[in-house]
C-alpha cells in the first residue's frame, strides 16, 4: 500500500474490492478516499460522471486503486453492469438516495415516493441479494448502510426520506441474524446534521447555522467525520460489530428527546 494512503491497522488484504454508491461528492466520496487508503480497489457509482472521475483521479493521485461505474439505481441497465463486473465486492457502502421529496405529504408526487423508496430502501437490499452470496463463500464482507437521524427524530416535510431511511434499520437488523455467522458484518451510520454541498444547497446559512448549534458539539458534521465511522465499520478490526445502528450526529438527539 502507497504510504501516503495508509492507515495502520485498519488495512485489509491485497485484493479485495469496495463499491460505494452516491460517491461523486459528500459523504459518499470522503469514504472512497477512507476505503482507498485501507488498501481496497473502490468502485465508485453515482450518476454524475465528472464528479465520479475527479474522486477516481484523487484516488490515484494518491497512490489508490479506484475505478468510476457511472449510473442510476433506478435503471435497470445500472444493476446489469454491477453484476458483470470483473472482481467480486467484499464491501458495500450503500449512501446513494435520490435528492428527498420536500413538502407535506399531500402534495408529494408519487414518482418522488417511489424515488426516494427505491434509490434508499429497494436498492440496500439489491446490492445485498447481488454481494452477500460471494461474501458468505469468502467468509468476509462488510456491508455498510447510510441512513440518517430522521429515522429517529422526523423530518418535518420529509416523511418519505425519514420512511425510507428507517426502513434500512429493519434491514440492516435482520440481514445481520442472517450473515453475521458467515464473517459477514452488517451495520446503519446515522448521520446527523453534515456540511455538504447538497445541504448547503438545500438550506440558507442561517438555518444551516441554526441546525448545527442544535448539536450536542455545537456544529454541524463533515462528510470526513462520517466517512472515518464508516471506514472502522468496513475494516477487519469491525468483526465483532454487527446489527448496529449508529447515529453520527455530534449527539442532536440527546437534546431533542
Amino acid at each position: 500500500m502507497p504510504e501516503d494512503m495508509d492507515q495502520p491497522g485498519l488495512a485489509h488484504p491485497p485484493g479485495l474490492t469496495a463499491l460505494v454508491t452516491g460517491a461523486g461528492r459528500g459523504i459518499g466520496k470522503a469514504t472512497a478516499l477512507a476505503l482507498a487508503a485501507q488498501g481496497l480497489h473502490v468502485v465508485l457509482t453515482g450518476r454524475h460522471e465528472q464528479r465520479l472521475h475527479e474522486a477516481v483521479g484523487e484516488i490515484r493521485a494518491l497512490g489508490g486503486s479506484a475505478q468510476a461505474l457511472v449510473g442510476d439505481l433506478a435503471d435497470e441497465a445500472f444493476w446489469q453492469a454491477l453484476a458483470a463486473l470483473d472482481r467480486s465486492v467484499d464491501v458495500v457502502v450503500h449512501n446513494a438516495s435520490q435528492p428527498a421529496a420536500f413538502g407535506v405529504i399531500e402534495n408529494v408526487p408519487i414518482a418522488d415516493l417511489h424515488g426516494v423508496m427505491d434509490s434508499v430502501l429497494f436498492a440496500g437490499l439489491r446490492l445485498a441479494r447481488l454481494c452477500v452470496p460471494h461474501m458468505k463463500q469468502a467468509g468476509f464482507g462488510r456491508l455498510v448502510f447510510v441512513g440518517s437521524t430522521a429515522s429517529e427524530l422526523g423530518a418535518h416535510g420529509q416523511v418519505a426520506y425519514a420512511a425510507a431511511k428507517s426502513g434500512l434499520q429493519g434491514l440492516v437488523r435482520s440481514l445481520a441474524l442472517e450473515v453475521s455467522r458467515f464473517g459477514v458484518t452488517c451495520n446503519l451510520v446515522e448521520p446527523g446534521f453534515i456540511d455538504t454541498e447538497r445541504t448547503r444547497g438545500a438550506v440558507s446559512d442561517t438555518v444551516r447555522a441554526a441546525l448545527g448549534a442544535r448539536a450536542a458539539v455545537g456544529r454541524a458534521g463533515t462528510p470526513e467525520e462520517v466517512a472515518a465511522v464508516i471506514a472502522f465499520l468496513s475494516s477487519p478490526l469491525a468483526s465483532y460489530v454487527t446489527g448496529v445502528c449508529l447515529p453520527v450526529s455530534g449527539g442532536i438527539e440527546l437534546g431533542l428527546r
